[in-house]
């Protein structure tokens, strides 16, 4: 049997998990700290040149959509991990008088995160927050669709962290086959509902637990009680947001039959304010990511 190429990447994390399980808030933060950082400054630039060659994401949309909610999510944390992590006095049964009772926060230990590509950075390093504040190890897996922006968190990683404590691998299908061959404490993954069947039969042959955040549609219900230049304006913008690759972005429309001529030129107007000559001109635009999406 051939023998598994991240075989001693995860023996390594699964050595150290109980030791980094075990890491103080300071040091927890200090890790989230150099991340924030990294993205904040030293990376910036380099994230939206590689979002741009990827797939055309223009650099405020980067700024918008991928970086600034991870600083976010790290400002909250930096707010609240110290409670967070502190054992959770609760009441005792009668069978138990005299002692006392308490909930105790453990990591869950060696961690896969699988991430797509509609929004990369931000897919890929807001879990791998949440997984530092928890005190896990890590193995990341961006998607193979955007490379340029793989090899820019590639070396992110590689600057900041011990690859026995967090690490992040590239490659296509084949590579996350081989790492859902490993026994996981944790998966979590990004994507479609096909692939998510495919990851939950995986974890289940070693009872790993999942996180499954799955596509789906956005519908969108519009009667003549509406602004609809408002409601025009919210459809467009959702709509026109990394070109319509999102999982929330509004699929379709239900409209009345009153409504619906309002609305159409409604659109309209909002999209030729959006985009006066034309989105596939604009450099305001992003594009799909590649023909057979």
């Amino acid at each position: 049997m051939k023998a598994n190429p991240y075989q001693q990447l995860f023996d390594d994390q699964m050595n150290r998990f109980l030791e980094v399980g075990k890491t103080t808030y300071k040091e927890r933060v200090s890790k989230l700290r150099k991340l924030k950082n990294a993205l904040e400054y030293e990376y910036r630039q380099p994230l939206r040149e590689a979002l741009f060659s990827d797939f055309g994401k223009p650099f405020l949309e980067t700024d918008l959509t991928e970086i600034y909610p991870i600083l976010a999510e790290i400002k909250h944390i930096e707010r609240h991990l110290r409670d967070w992590m502190r054992p959770k006095k609760v009441g005792n049964p009668l069978p138990m008088i005299g002692s006392r009772s308490y909930i105790e926060y453990e990591s869950k230990g060696v961690c896969l995160i699988l991430s797509p590509w509609n929004f990369p950075v931000n897919l890929t390093f807001d879990p791998l927050v949440s997984a530092i504040a928890a005190g896990n190890c890590c193995i990341l897996k961006p998607s193979e669709s955007t490379p340029a922006t793989s090899q820019v968190m590639s070396e992110i990683v590689s600057a900041l962290f011990d690859p026995s404590e967090i690490t992040l691998v590239q490659g296509e299908v084949e590579t996350a086959k081989a790492l859902l061959e490993l026994p996981f404490h944790h998966i979590f993954f990004t994507g479609s509902p096909a692939v998510g069947k495919h990851i939950m039969e995986a974890a289940s042959r070693h009872l790993s637990s999942v996180t499954l955040e799955l596509g789906g549609k956005s519908p969108a219900f519009v009667d003549e009680t509406a602004s609809m230049e408002t409601t025009a304006k919210r459809l467009a913008w959702g709509k026109c947001l990394n070109a319509g690759q999102i999982c929330v972005a509004p699929d379709y429309v239900l409209v009345t039959a009153k409504a619906k001529d309002a609305l159409v030129q409604a659109l309209e107007n909002q999209l030729k304010s959006f985009f006066p000559q034309g989105a596939s001109s604009s450099a305001s635009y992003a594009r799909i990511i590649n023909a057979a999406h």
